[in-house]
This record gives C-alpha cells, structure tokens and sequence, in this order.
C-alpha cells in the first residue's frame, strides 16, 4: 500500500510543461555556440547557418506535437507565446537573408 493511499492524499501533479523551452534552450545554445566559432575563426563561411534557419521552425513544429500527443497537460501562456513568437521571427528574418544571399534582385549569385 502506497503512503497517499493510507492517508488519502493524491500524489502531487507534476507542473504543466511549457511547449516551446526545448526548441528556445537548442536555439540558444546553438546560436551561442556559433557565435563564439565566429569570433575565432571570422574567415568561415556561415552562410550555411542561414540555409538551415528552417529547422528552427521544423524543430517548433515537432516539439509542439509531441507535447499534445503525450496526453500530458501542455501550458501556453503569454510568457511562451512571445517566446515562441521570437523563436518564429527570428528563423524567418534567416531565411530572408539567405533568400537573399542566394537569389539577389542584382542577378549574381554568390
């Protein structure tokens, strides 16, 4: 017989979890992690960091169905909502530059 049986308590509920703090802590410590490479070696072409901004948004997309197919309880607050905004922005601003990058108005590709 388990402790909460004998007095009744029900055992305590784990907090909801927040979707959107996995992909916000990889994004972090990716883009941490690529900045610092730049700073020792400047010469690197990161443009292939901008072709990949899309995962981003995939790794978003795949965080947010894993927490409702769990049948866990998922919170959205405003906290994380502008979070995830955030997350959403900046992949896009990304892709933008490297649409840019590869596909100039002038004609020349890079």
């Amino acid at each position: 017989m388990e402790p909460t049986e004998r007095t009744g308590a029900s055992a305590p509920e784990k907090p909801p979890r927040r979707v959107g703090t996995f992909t916000m802590g990889v994004v972090l410590v990716v883009g941490g992690t690529l900045m610092l490479i730049s700073l020792f070696f400047p010469r690197l072409d990161y443009t292939w960091v901008l072709k990949l901004s899309p995962v981003i948004l995939i790794s978003l997309g795949v965080e947010t169905l894993l927490a409702a197919r769990g049948g866990g309880r998922v919170k959205y607050d405003w906290v994380g909502m502008v979070l995830t905004a955030l997350i959403v922005g900046t992949a896009l601003a990304m892709f933008v530059a490297a649409w840019y990058l590869l596909y100039r108005p002038d004609g020349i590709p890079l």
